[in-house]
């Protein structure tokens, strides 16, 4: 226990210092390719699938209300399509708080 809390000590500033740097110099080339992939996953295509999805999540909840296991998986499905809908938002206030 005690060994493996050292490590954890002594390993995770050691990660932070070599890890920094990596995210600090980023190619021209890889931003526009993130921006291009952040475009896809927040465009109105996808944010139509959820709304899709979110809503037949409400109706196979309407009609398995009974069944105990199905009714935990469409809450679980229903929760995270919320937090994709909400990512982009939770993420530009966290980068604005930061004042990136």
């Amino acid at each position: 226990m005690r060994d493996s809390l050292s490590k954890i000590l002594f390993l995770k500033p050691l990660l932070l210092a070599t890890a920094t740097p990596a995210f600090a110099i980023v190619p021209d080339g890889m931003t526009s390719l993130a921006d291009s992939i952040l475009s896809v996953f927040t465009g109105p295509l996808v944010r139509t699938i959820l709304v899709i999805f979110l809503a037949a999540c409400a109706v196979a909840y309407g009609f398995n209300k009974d069944n105990e296991k199905m009714k935990r998986n469409i809450i679980a499905i229903g929760i995270a399509i919320g937090v994709i809908v909400a990512a982009q938002f939770i993420v530009d206030a966290i980068w604005s708080a930061a004042g990136g």
